[in-house]
């Protein structure tokens, strides 16, 4: 446990409050504000670190904006100075509480995030159906109005168990009360802040220690106030939901939302974290696929008024693809792919300023549809193991690998002679008439026992790309 007079001297420390300055500027060099604040950042910094020091430190008033994304949110923006001071204090007070945190919570914390949650998702599913012996029930839950219900006066008892040092809590106060209206205290921590993360995760790991340790269950994930709860007895899980409601109204005013908030059987979908996840498979929900094309209009808006070229389009949409690459999206991703050449061609009337950063650039959007399994194979294959030993190693077969390889030559991933001998790609591109000839007719021109379908079709691949045209 750290000392009362040790954690209020190390949040004003100078070496603290400069990292805090780097943290909060971190992509976001070319804001105004920023700037503003950099231009006299030694002397801004020193008056920080003064008002701290002498405990006159005042949060300025919060700007609020609307977010429609596609749910309505009422969004609060700090001022820059008061966000050095948010990442000072979680620098200093953060690991205290974050080593106490359960495993499966998952927002706001290095290593893990929504993809994280979703992979353990798959996992205690087939743990809790055993391996889809058993029917499976979730608890799929949802806390009504959870940040504009918290509480201050129990966030504070709860952070006070852990930090004795009254100057700490008066600034964490400051910085609570800082959306009072009027001088007058309110619950609720805005949305946007650093702080208003942290205090989310320190306020529900209440409820975390509750569910583990209390009712014993075991395949709980959580995501900021979204939850599920893994079992095999209904009954079960409806005795769960009645004991968690009322821990949160008695012990920490919060309830349930009665609206989002049900049991539902694994195999008729579970909607959690942007996917609808079964027993074997998960799709993206339509209401994400909307919000992405939707964000894919306006990208193409930002675009053709020149806000935007198309390389920082494709890191966008690189982003997307990643996400949507956790479910089985394997056409849509291609639907995507094919909507971005349309809507975004590539202009060869554009002189190219870099020609090593243009073709990377070509190459990573090829990149983007390959699949997961793909890439594993050329990681693989890059440590020169053969294919008899990857696909012993991933437990598939020979055949499998060999269609990884040859789509991987088609992305220009590695070359045909990395795959084939050179003496058989001269001996096979003889008997190749035309890019498009059957696997059947360049093998029966061949007569030769020693050359397989695989090495044919890996050929073949290298000779279409050759001509392939970037729409």
């Amino acid at each position: 446990m750290e000392l009362n007079d040790k954690l209020y001297p190390k949040i004003c420390d100078w070496r603290n409050l400069v990292f805090a300055w780097k943290k909060a500027r971190k992509g976001k060099i070319r804001k105004r504000y920023v700037k503003r604040f950099e231009i006299n950042l030694r002397e801004n910094l020193l008056r920080l670190k003064e008002e701290l020091d002498n405990k006159t430190y005042k949060s300025k008033p919060l700007k609020i904006f609307i977010l429609r994304d596609p749910k309505t949110r009422k969004i609060s923006k700090s001022a820059f100075r008061d966000r050095i001071v948010h990442h000072a204090l979680i620098d200093v007070i953060g690991d205290i509480f974050e080593k106490s945190f359960i495993y499966d919570s998952h927002a706001n914390q290095i290593g893990k995030g929504t993809l994280k949650a979703i992979e353990r998702f798959d996992e205690f599913k087939r743990k809790a159906s055993k391996n889809n012996s058993k029917k499976c029930y979730v608890l799929k839950a949802d806390i009504k109005h959870y940040f504009e219900e918290i509480n201050h006066d129990i966030l504070i008892e709860i952070l006070s168990k852990k930090i004795k040092d009254k100057n700490v809590l008066n600034l964490i106060k400051i910085i609570l009360t800082n959306q009072a209206i009027g001088g007058i205290k309110i619950k609720g921590m805005p949305l946007g802040n650093l702080t208003s993360q942290f205090f989310a995760n320190v306020y529900l790991n209440e409820l975390d220690q509750f569910i583990k340790h209390k009712l014993r269950a075991k395949y709980y994930i959580r995501y900021v106030d979204d939850f599920v709860i893994l079992h095999y007895h209904k009954n079960q899980l409806k005795s769960w939901k009645e004991e968690i409601d009322k821990f949160l109204k008695e012990k920490l005013g919060l309830e349930l939302h009665p609206d989002k908030s049900h049991i539902l059987k694994l195999e008729k979908g579970i909607k959690f974290l942007g996917f609808r996840i079964f027993n074997h498979h998960k799709l993206l929900r339509k209401s994400n696929i909307k919000n992405f094309e939707r964000k894919l209009s306006q990208l193409k808006i930002m675009h053709d008024e020149g806000l935007l070229n198309r390389e920082e389009v494709v890191e966008k949409l690189e982003g997307w693809l990643a996400y949507a690459s956790n479910g089985n999206t394997y056409k849509y991703k291609k639907h995507i792919i094919r909507n971005f050449n349309q809507l975004f061609p590539l202009d060869k009337n554009i002189p190219v300023t870099n020609n090593k950063k243009h073709f990377n650039f070509l190459r990573k959007l090829d990149e983007s549809s390959l699949e997961f399994s793909v890439q594993k194979t050329l990681f693989m294959f890059s440590k020169r193991m053969k294919i008899k030993e990857i696909a012993s190693e991933r437990n598939v077969k020979e055949s499998t690998i060999w269609k990884h390889l040859i789509n991987l030559i088609e992305h220009k991933q590695i070359l045909v002679s990395q795959v084939v001998s050179p003496k058989k790609i001269k001996i096979i591109v003889g008997k190749i008439k035309h890019k498009n000839d059957k696997l059947k007719s360049i093998k029966s021109r061949l007569k030769n026992s020693d050359i397989s379908y695989d090495e044919i079709a890996c050929v073949l691949a290298s000779i279409k790309i050759k001509n392939k045209k970037v729409s």
